[in-house]
């Protein structure tokens, strides 16, 4: 195990770098487009990222093929409701399983969501450590029941018996297991990403361990906010997006959307979720871009941790495809894909 020393000093060296890759020291620039292959799209998020990785996936599921969900929870879980959220979803004691069940058939018939049957057969990866004291096993159980009423057991792969903290796991990080601490990525001796990533898109091409030959950049995310203004919904000004070489030059690639956590934001850890989250490895290889929006830390809308809205801190909509967090995001999906996307 690593010493505190160890530890301490890893943080203050990874969150040095990120900060010389930081949205302080690049510029922002306009978000570029490119071929991205049909049916490609998805999506993998920890914690509030988990919930609203899920939202994604319910809400616009004719647009993603495929979600990864570290730590999050079912869809709706909080019902616009900041006390509920606290008290039964983070625990898992009491979620109404049924009822966001009921609710998101309601939703899909009304037109405000996908129908739901484009989940069915799309691949799910779920993962929730024993030891997680932050969003309890329980919640995540919830979720498995939740999809399974809108897809075959088959088509998930959950892994629940590590002895993980609350965290984004992932082997290019030196925090063990089970330590809860920023920047809540843990090295549970496993690679979390190849194993979503193989479920999204099949066999893999080996990870790239040297120098990545993509680009990092930074993009204008006021571009997609309502009226001009990430600040209002909670959302960064900036955001990042990585895209390998081949991509850039014009080759047909996937896309995944990475979500940050609460307290994960550049806002908060510099690049350092960005950077060192074990995706752009494999992605780099694979002809993957990976975009990685951003959240702030906010008092109006009040949202102190920088957490994405998945109780209802924006709007009453906040899960549905007019959510403004989700419509933002989905722009900037649908632009990297030059517009190719029925959303």
């Amino acid at each position: 195990m690593l010493s505190r020393f160890t530890r301490s000093s890893f943080r203050c060296v990874l969150l040095g770098v990120a900060l010389l890759l930081s949205p302080w020291a690049w510029g922002a620039s306009t978000l570029g487009s490119y071929t991205i292959a049909p049916h490609s799209v998805t999506v993998a998020g920890i914690s509030s990222g988990g919930y609203m990785a899920v939202q994604l996936q319910v809400a616009y599921s004719r647009a993603i093929f495929g979600t990864a969900v570290m730590a999050g929870g079912a869809y709706d879980c909080a019902q616009d409701n900041e006390a509920y959220w606290g008290a039964v979803c983070a625990t898992g004691d009491g979620v109404p399983v049924s009822s966001l069940v009921s609710y998101t058939n309601q939703q899909a018939v009304a037109g405000t969501i996908d129908p739901t049957s484009n989940i069915a057969g799309k691949p799910i990866y779920m993962f929730s450590g024993t030891l997680d004291t932050v969003n309890y096993q329980p919640t995540m159980d919830d979720l498995y029941s939740y999809y399974q009423s809108f897809t075959a057991t088959a088509n998930i792969t959950y892994n629940n018996d590590t002895p993980a903290e609350h965290a984004w796991i992932t082997p290019d990080s030196v925090v063990p297991c089970s330590y809860l601490e920023a920047p809540f990525m843990n090295n549970c001796g496993f690679d979390a990403e190849q194993t979503f990533l193989s479920l999204f898109y099949g066999p893999l091409n080996a990870r790239n361990n040297g120098t990545l030959g993509g680009s990092f950049i930074q993009f204008n995310q006021n571009a997609f906010c309502p009226n001009g203004n990430c600040a209002a919904i909670s959302m960064d000004s900036t955001g990042w997006v990585y895209v390998p070489k081949a991509c850039a030059q014009g080759q047909s690639c996937r896309l995944l959307v990475a979500l940050h956590g609460c307290s994960q934001n550049q806002e908060t850890i510099g690049t350092s979720f960005v950077q060192y989250a074990g995706i752009n490895e494999w992605a780099d290889t694979n002809n993957i871009i990976v975009l990685y929006p951003q959240t702030i830390d906010a008092s109006v809308p009040y949202n102190p941790y920088g957490c994405w809205d998945w109780w209802g801190y924006t709007n009453s909509h906040y899960a549905l495809k007019s959510g403004p967090q989700m419509t933002a995001i989905m722009a900037e999906v649908n632009h990297l894909a030059g517009g190719s996307l029925q959303l």
